[in-house]
């Protein structure tokens, strides 16, 4: 069917072109615009599918990682030091995800060092959790240039890799930290600040291949390298600790 699609696309281009060559002249540059727009989504999502199909041969936690450290299809991986591994317990209910790597990460491969773990340590001590109760992963392993944001295109072509291994490790509560972990799992476009401090589920999409009664609750929060250069945020950022807290007594 997307092949028939993708060639009914193809053959109308043509002919306007051909109808443009004769002089016939009527918005024929809006048309292909929105046409090679169309063309361009069809193939990303392709593209998407077939990263899905990879990682989803993975057996285990440990087997989908070493394929995504191996997968070349993110042009971050080319300018990053190092891929940032996974962190944690494989049999917690309890996941986090980080946004980009930044530069002390990217260096030695682990997330959470120096400052910026030091801050997320002290807070998850302050509602009795601890690295062994939680397990991390970056929603991009690989840092941006210069610590840039990341593009649409990179977030979602990790996208397949993280729902990939929520499948494998099915924790009952996900926490995002930032923006963007919260857009690439919530599959949004918008400001953490109006996501964050309320509880979300994960909306239907086919590749995700959840179990049908499988529902993690996720909660969008600051992430700790915003809280590091703007303090005075702490207080929100507590606040979404307190709703974490709550929730992991309640189940």
């Amino acid at each position: 069917m997307k092949k028939l699609e993708k060639t009914y696309h193809e053959n109308i281009l043509n002919i306007l072109k051909l109808y443009k060559d004769f002089g016939i002249d009527f918005h024929i540059n809006q048309f292909q615009n929105e046409t090679n727009k169309k063309l361009f989504k069809l193939t990303e999502n392709n593209t998407i599918k077939k990263i899905h199909n990879t990682f989803i041969k993975a057996n285990d936690i440990c087997e989908l990682e070493n394929l995504f450290e191996n997968f070349n299809g993110c042009n971050l991986k080319k300018t990053a030091t190092n891929f940032v591994r996974f962190r944690g317990s494989e049999n917690a209910d309890l996941l986090f995800i980080d946004g980009t790597p930044d530069t002390e990460e990217d260096k030695i491969g682990k997330s959470f060092i120096s400052l910026k773990g030091d801050l997320f340590e002290k807070m998850l001590n302050a509602i009795h959790l601890k690295y062994d109760d939680i397990f991390i992963i970056n929603a991009i392993p690989w840092r941006p240039p210069g610590n840039r944001y990341p593009t649409e295109q990179e977030i979602k072509i990790c996208r397949p890799f993280i729902f990939n291994l929520i499948m494998l490790l099915k924790p009952k509560i996900i926490v995002c930290l930032g923006e963007v972990p919260t857009n690439q799992i919530l599959d949004l476009n918008q400001s953490i600040t109006k996501t964050r401090g309320k509880w979300h589920s994960l909306k239907s999409d086919p590749i995700k291949n959840f179990d049908s009664d499988y529902n993690p609750y996720i909660l969008p929060t600051l992430s700790i390298s915003y809280l590091l250069n703007r303090p005075d945020m702490k207080r929100k950022a507590w606040e979404d600790m307190k709703l974490l807290r709550d929730k992991i007594r309640e189940i």
